[in-house]
């Protein structure tokens, strides 16, 4: 389905993420999350598919994680197919390497001041809570963001990655929006007694869109926040359900693949326990076979046990595949219910027109400190 931003205002296609887009741009500006560190053992290099484009990801034996331009500039053969050699990879075509900067340090069949000439891009890496981090964009990249909210020597921490078959910007939507809990979600919910229809606050800020629904914090109906860091991250506390009746904090970075698909990037904390950093396992079938048998329609959301790991996943990868790969945002009905949704899509429109436009971009940073304040604390989440 063709969006129809594409059809009237360019500032309102917030699906395309090539490196030519303006959307891709914005994407472009800070960190994002590539890959689970687990995935790249050292000396094999892989193809990496995100934000519409190829790269070459490699573990150097020092341990350190690079990641490259794809192709060799000798014969444009993809550099995933050779050798890495201590720090650098060697092209399997004629043995050219390059540093995780991308330099061209060995050339065997060519004179030795051509190498200097050569230089294809390297781009900045980070490891942290058990994945990898890079920057595309241009220049320096902007501060790295730590999460203050969580103690590897006291929290129990997993992560890990799973696909989502639709386009990156209707799960950013997604997490604004807080009343598809209670219908989407509503075999976890009505479990823990959480049925009360929240008030929707939304509100700019430094780091990008904090939100809360107000309920009357009756029992299990109580307040819940979000914060949606800019352009595609979120933090949000998550309600429990009857197999794991405990909230968790819970960090999300929306990443696309490409136009049509995309990953997201799952940081899951228990405070308390002590448990440290660990994968976590992957739900057995994979969510996307439910997924793809609902939306086949051999078998309903209903149909699956309530106890499955994975079933958060399903629900909302049927709602949203069911919005189809991209949605067409010219046709909604948006309520007021939506203003999580309707102020994101402002942000994303004036920041893409201002890179268009080549005025100044929001500098969003996320402050150097804890955001959970005490309204967080209190939904069900021991934070001590």
């Amino acid at each position: 389905m063709v969006d129809g931003a594409m059809m009237g205002n360019r500032y309102q296609d917030f699906a395309r993420i090539g490196p030519d887009t303006l959307g891709g741009k914005l994407l472009r500006r800070s960190w994002q999350p590539v890959m689970v560190g687990d995935d790249l053992e050292t000396g094999k290099p892989i193809r990496l598919k995100i934000l519409g484009e190829h790269f070459t990801a490699y573990r150097g034996e020092s341990g350190d994680a690079f990641i490259v331009e794809d192709e060799c500039p000798h014969r444009l053969t993809r550099l995933h197919l050779g050798w890495v050699e201590g720090d650098c990879v060697r092209c399997f075509y004629h043995g050219w390497m390059f540093d995780g900067e991308g330099r061209c340090v060995d050339q065997p069949a060519e004179n030795e001041n051509f190498k200097d000439k050569v230089r294809i891009k390297g781009y900045p890496v980070r490891e942290y809570l058990g994945l990898i981090f890079g920057y595309f964009g241009e220049g320096e990249p902007p501060p790295f963001p730590y999460f203050h909210e969580i103690d590897l020597e006291k929290d129990t921490v997993t992560y890990n990655s799973h696909s989502v078959p639709c386009n990156f910007f209707q799960r950013v939507e997604n997490d604004l929006d807080e009343v598809h809990l209670h219908y989407v979600h509503r075999v976890g919910t009505a479990e823990i007694g959480m049925n009360e229809l929240p008030e929707i606050h939304v509100e700019e800020t430094e780091y990008g869109i904090f939100r809360r629904g107000r309920r009357s914090n009756a029992g299990t109906n109580v307040d819940r926040t979000g914060r949606i860091f800019m352009p595609n991250a979120m933090m949000v506390i998550t309600p429990g359900r009857a197999a794991r009746p405990e909230w968790i904090l819970h960090l999300a970075w929306r990443v696309p693949v490409d136009d049509e698909e995309m990953m997201s990037f799952i940081v899951t904390t228990k405070k308390g326990g002590g448990g440290g950093l660990a994968r976590r396992a992957k739900p057995d079938p994979d969510p996307m076979y439910y997924t793809e048998e609902i939306l086949a329609g051999r078998m309903r959301v209903q149909d699956i046990d309530p106890d499955y790991p994975g079933l958060f996943n399903v629900q909302d990868n049927v709602a949203l595949a069911g919005q189809g790969r991209i949605v067409d945002r010219s046709r909604e009905r948006l309520g007021q219910s939506d203003k999580g949704i309707i102020l994101l899509r402002k942000l994303w429109e004036r920041e893409m027109r201002a890179i268009e436009e080549g005025g100044p971009v929001k500098d969003w940073r996320r402050p150097d400190e804890n955001l959970l304040d005490e309204s967080d604390k209190e939904v069900q989440f021991a934070y001590s």
